[in-house]
C-alpha cells in the first residue's frame, strides 16, 4: 500500500506539461516543411507572440534572419533528414517586435518505419548573455591586440635588446634591436639558439643563473658576454623579471640586455692604471713607514709635544694611505685571479673578539658579540678579519650617532651566518643593490672622504671564494644589518 502511495505521490511531482511549458529553453516541433505544430509557453515569451499567431501558420524559418533562412532550407533540413539529429546550430531569431534573440539549436526528427521524417522537435537555448560575453572578449581580445602591438612599437625604438619569455622560460618575443645585434633571419627561436650567441666561457654561468631564476621565480640579474653577428664579443647586463599574476604564478618573463662594454672597458683602463700605480706607490710608501717608524723610536727623547703630534698624524696618514694601497692591490689580485686563501679551522668567537678589542680600544664604541663560543669554520682568519673589520668601520663612519655595534653569528645547517648589526639612519633601497659594486661610494655627509668605494667589494669576493654568500638588509630610520655567511665543519 505505501509503495502505491509513493506512486501517487511522484505522480503528482511530475506534471510532464508543466515541465515542457515552464522549462528553462524553449521548445518547438515541425511538420517536415518547417510549419510549426506545437511550442512552450518559454519560447512565446521571448519572442513576445501568442500560440494562436504562429500555430499551423507561419513555418520555423519565417522568425530567422535572412542569412538564418537561407542557412535553415539549405543546411538545417536536408542534415535532419539524413542524420536524424543536430546540435547546437547558431540562429538569430526574430522576436515580434524585430529586435534579435540569438540562440542554439539542437533538433531531433521522428521519422516513420520506412525512415521518412514525421516531424522535427528542437530545443532552443537562448545564449543572449553569451553573445554579450562574446563580444566583450572580442573586444578584451583587440585591446589586447592593439597594447601588443602598441608594446613592440615601442620596443622597437627603444636602443636595447628586449625580449620576453613564457613560464618555462622559452624566448618567445625580441625586439628589432635584438634581431639586428645578432642579424637573425626571424623573430621566432628558442633558447638553444640564443645560448649559442653567448660567449663560451659565459654560457654556462648564464645557463645556470636562469635556471634557478625560472626555478624560484627570482629577478635575473647577470653579467656576460654576447657575440654579435660580426662574432665580436660585448659585454651586456642580461636582466629579467617574472610577471606575477593574482595566483601568486609566474607567467611571463620580461627582459633586457642592455650593453655594459663602453663601462667595462672603462673600469678595466681603470683597474689597470690603479694596478700600476699601487704597484708604484707600494715601495716608497714602505720606505716612508719605516722612517716613521724610526721617528716614533726617537720622539720621545725631543721635548717639543708639536713634534710628537705630527709624528703620529704622519703615521695616522702613512696607515690610511697603506690601507688604500692595500684595497687597490687585492682589487687587483683579484681582477687578475690571484686572491689565494689560507684556510684553517678557526673558533669563531675568538675571530670576532680579536678583530673588535682593538676598535673598541680605539673609537670608544661598545661592541656586542653574541653566540655559540663552540662554533667552527675553515677560513683564511686574515681574510675574514678584514671582511668584519670592513663591517664594523662602516657601521662607525656612516652610523656615528649609533655607539652600540652588535656582531651576532650562530651555525645554520650547514653554515655560519655572521651580522653587524648598527642603530643608525639606514640606507635607502635603491643603493642597497649596488653596495657591493666595484667602486660604488654611499654620499653620506656625516661620513667625510667616503673613500673609493672598493672595500665592500673586495669583501664580496673574500666572501665568494669561502664559497659564501653576503648580504645586507637596512631600514631608514632604524638601521642596517651587513652579513655574510661561510661553510661550518660538520
Amino acid at each position: 500500500m505505501s509503495l502505491q502511495v509513493d506512486k501517487n505521490l511522484l505522480d503528482a511531482l511530475i506534471d510532464t506539461e508543466t515541465l515542457y511549458q515552464e522549462a528553462p529553453c524553449g521548445y518547438v516541433s515541425l511538420l517536415p516543411d518547417g510549419t510549426i505544430i506545437k511550442l512552450n509557453n518559454t519560447l512565446l515569451t521571448w519572442l513576445n507572440y501568442t500560440t494562436k499567431s504562429l500555430l499551423y501558420k507561419k513555418k520555423f524559418s519565417d522568425l530567422l534572419s535572412k542569412g538564418g533562412k537561407v542557412h535553415f532550407e539549405m543546411f538545417f533540413k536536408p542534415m535532419i533528414t539524413v542524420r536524424g539529429h543536430i546540435k547546437e546550430l547558431s540562429y538569430e531569431i526574430l522576436k515580434k517586435d524585430g529586435s534579435v534573440l540569438p540562440v542554439l539549436l539542437s533538433a531531433k526528427a521522428m521519422k516513420d518505419a520506412l525512415g521518412s521524417v514525421m516531424a522535427i522537435n528542437m530545443a532552443v537555448y537562448d545564449i543572449t548573455d553569451r553573445k554579450s560575453y562574446e563580444v566583450e572578449l572580442l573586444k578584451a581580445k583587440k585591446t589586447a591586440e592593439d597594447e601588443k602591438r602598441t608594446f613592440q612599437f615601442l620596443a622597437d625604438l627603444i636602443p636595447e635588446m628586449i625580449w620576453t619569455a613564457n613560464a618555462d622560460g622559452d624566448i618567445d618575443y625580441v625586439n628589432q634591436r635584438f634581431v639586428q645585434y645578432f642579424n637573425l633571419p626571424e623573430r621566432n627561436f628558442n633558447l638553444s639558439s640564443v645560448a649559442s650567441r653567448i660567449f663560451k666561457e659565459d654560457r654556462k654561468k648564464f645557463l645556470n643563473a636562469w635556471r634557478e631564476s625560472i626555478r624560484a621565480g627570482t629577478d635575473l640579474h647577470i653579467e656576460i658576454r654576447l657575440d654579435n653577428y660580426q662574432g665580436n664579443s660585448e659585454w651586456h647586463l642580461i636582466k629579467a623579471v617574472p610577471y606575477i599574476n593574482q595566483d601568486g604564478l609566474v607567467t611571463k618573463w620580461f627582459g633586457s640586455c642592455i650593453s655594459t662594454e663602453e663601462h667595462i672597458m672603462a673600469l678595466k683602463a681603470k683597474d689597470d692604471f690603479i694596478s700600476i700605480a699601487s704597484h708604484e706607490l707600494k715601495t716608497p710608501i714602505t720606505s716612508l713607514k719605516g722612517t716613521l717608524q724610526l721617528m716614533d723610536k726617537i720622539k720621545n727623547n725631543h721635548p717639543d709635544p708639536l713634534l710628537h703630534k705630527m709624528i703620529d698624524r704622519a703615521n695616522r696618514n702613512v696607515n690610511k694611505t697603506i690601507s688604500l694601497i692595500d684595497d687597490l692591490l687585492n682589487v687587483s689580485r683579484i681582477n687578475e685571479g690571484q686572491l689565494y686563501l689560507n684556510k684553517k679551522r678557526s673558533v669563531i668567537f675568538d675571530l670576532i673578539n680579536d678583530c673588535c678589542s682593538h676598535i673598541k680600544y680605539e673609537t670608544g664604541y661598545d661592541i656586542l658579540i653574541e653566540g655559540d663560543s663552540s662554533i667552527e669554520a675553515d677560513i683564511d682568519e686574515g681574510r675574514i678579519e678584514q671582511v668584519i673589520i670592513n663591517f664594523i668601520n662602516n657601521a662607525i663612519k656612516y652610523a656615528p650617532e649609533s655607539k652600540l655595534i652588535e656582531v651576532g653569528y650562530e651555525k645554520n645547517g650547514q653554515h655560519v651566518k655572521i651580522e653587524v648589526t648598527d642603530k643608525g639612519p639606514g640606507i635607502s633601497p635603491e643603493k642597497l643593490f649596488h653596495l657591493f659594486e666595484r667602486y660604488y661610494q654611499v654620499k653620506n655627509n656625516s661620513s667625510g672622504n667616503a673613500g673609493l668605494g672598493l672595500g665592500l667589494y673586495i669583501c664580496a669576493e673574500i666572501i665568494k671564494k669561502h664559497n659564501g654568500k653576503i648580504g645586507v638588509k637596512s631600514e631608514l630610520g632604524k638601521g642596517s644589518t651587513f652579513w655574510f655567511t661561510l661553510p661550518a665543519n660538520m
